[in-house]
C-alpha cells in the first residue's frame, strides 16, 4: 500500500511515513501543545482580580485534559496492546509510553489541584504554584508526543492496519456528545498555519468544510479574550 502524505504542524518532531493518516493524530498533539503553552503564558498574567478570566481558564484547562484523557485512553486500550502483540520490538517503546502516560497523569492532577486552589482564593504563592504545575504538565506531555511521534507511530505505520485505524477513530468519536464532537473539531482547527488549514479545507468535502468553518468560529468566539 502507498505511503500516505502526512501533515506537519509547528512542534511536531517527526512525521512517519505509511499507508496511516495520521493527520487526526498530529492535529490533536498540536493542539495540546498550543494550548498547554497557552495556558502557561496566560496563569502569569492573568490578573488576581479577574474572576472571570480565572474560571474560564480553568474550564479550558479541564476541557484539554478531557480530549487528553480520551487521547491516552484509546493508546492504552487498543493501540498499545495491538504492537505488543505484533512486534517483538516494540515492548521497550509501548512500557515508555504507558509510563510516559502515568507520568503525564501525575501532573494532571497536580494542576487540578493547584487550578482549584488558586480559582478558589486566587494569590501570588497560588499563582507560582500553579504555574509551576503546568509547566510540568506542558513539559512532560511534550516530550511525551516527541517520543511517540519518532518512535511510536513508525510502529503504527509498520503493524496497524488502515481498517483497524479507521476502527480506533470511531471508538474514541463514541466517547464525545455530539457538542463535544463540534468543540473538538474547532479546537483541532484552531491556530493552524495557513498552509495546513489551507490542505485541509482541500482535502474536505464541500459539508464538512461549511462545518469545520462554523466549528472554528464558535470556537474563536468561546476563547475571545482568553489568551489576551
Amino acid at each position: 500500500m502507498a505511503d500516505v502524505p502526512q501533515i506537519r504542524l509547528p512542534g511536531q518532531a517527526a512525521a512517519a511515513p505509511g499507508p496511516l493518516d495520521m493527520t487526526n493524530m498530529y492535529l490533536a498533539h498540536h493542539g495540546f501543545r498550543r494550548d498547554l503553552g497557552r495556558l502557561v503564558t496566560a496563569v502569569c498574567e492573568v490578573s488576581p482580580r479577574d474572576r472571570d478570566r480565572i474560571d474560564r481558564l480553568r474550564k479550558q484547562l479541564a476541557w484539554v485534559l478531557f480530549v487528553l484523557h480520551h487521547h491516552h485512553r484509546a493508546e492504552d486500550l487498543t493501540v498499545w496492546p495491538l504492537l505488543r502483540a505484533r512486534a517483538a520490538e516494540a515492548a521497550e517503546v509501548m512500557d515508555a509510553m504507558e509510563a510516559e502516560h502515568a507520568e503525564a497523569a501525575k501532573w494532571i492532577a497536580e494542576c487540578e489541584s493547584a487550578f482549584a486552589a488558586f480559582a478558589r482564593e486566587p494569590s501570588e504563592p497560588g499563582r507560582a504554584e500553579l504555574a509551576t504545575a503546568l509547566r510540568a504538565l506542558a513539559d512532560t506531555v511534550g516530550a511525551h508526543l516527541a517520543h511517540e511521534e519518532t518512535m511510536a507511530i513508525p510502529l503504527m505505520q509498520a503493524h496497524i492496519s488502515a481498517a483497524e485505524d479507521a476502527r480506533g477513530h470511531r471508538d474514541i468519536q463514541r466517547q464525545y456528545g455530539p457538542r463535544q464532537m463540534f468543540t473538538l473539531l474547532g479546537w483541532l482547527i484552531d491556530g493552524l498555519p495557513d498552509d495546513a488549514a489551507d490542505r485541509l479545507r482541500s482535502q474536505a468535502p464541500p459539508p464538512m468544510r461549511l462545518l469545520a468553518a462554523v466549528a472554528g468560529f464558535c470556537y474563536r468566539r468561546r476563547t475571545s479574550g482568553l489568551w489576551s
